[in-house]
């Protein structure tokens, strides 16, 4: 059977939920680098399709990264990258029990970034979430799970429509 109709409907629907995705990391505030928004990638199967992230921390933005009971610490540079694009600056607890910034320096920066990377091995990522993840994934779908729902149907009734129309024709002139 011809899926014409079924493959147009799932290449509109894989574009506009990638465009979902993207505006989704910027209202979870998951995007500081913009390279987790900018990550999404597609497929379109013969009757569905997968959309993944082509970065390696995607899962843990998604669904969140337990504390690492190893003793391998997160990667530093990749955090200095995160903490640079969040303009974040270091600082030191003062004895009276408050805080006060430093001068930032590649020393500074670098022991913040330790810091942080011996946080997320206790703890975990994304403490507003829970340390759960954003579960990005599952509420773009769930948003727009109706309207998939309701085109795939449409393009596949269409595509079986097409399919009878043929067999009824070849019935009909005999070839």
């Amino acid at each position: 059977m011809n899926k014409n109709n079924l493959k147009k409907a799932l290449e509109e629907l894989v574009v506009e939920y990638k465009k979902k995705l993207s505006a989704q990391a910027k209202i979870d505030k998951t995007h500081a680098t913009g390279r987790f928004a900018k990550s999404f990638e597609s497929k379109v199967t013969e009757d569905g399709f997968e959309i993944t992230s082509s970065v390696p921390y995607a899962k843990a933005v998604d669904k969140g990264a337990k504390p690492n009971q190893t003793t391998r610490i997160p990667n530093l540079g990749k955090i200095l990258e995160w903490a640079k694009a969040k303009r974040l600056r270091p600082y030191r607890k003062t004895s009276s029990g408050g805080t006060r910034f430093v001068k930032v320096t590649d020393k500074s920066m670098f022991r913040m970034a330790l810091g942080i990377s011996k946080v997320i091995k206790k703890q975990g990522t994304i403490k507003r979430f829970g340390y759960k993840g954003s579960g990005i994934f599952d509420t773009v779908y769930k948003s727009i799970s109706k309207k998939i729902g309701v085109e795939i149907g449409s393009a596949y009734s269409k595509d079986i429509q097409e399919e009878l129309r043929k067999t009824i024709n070849k019935f009909n002139t005999g070839k």
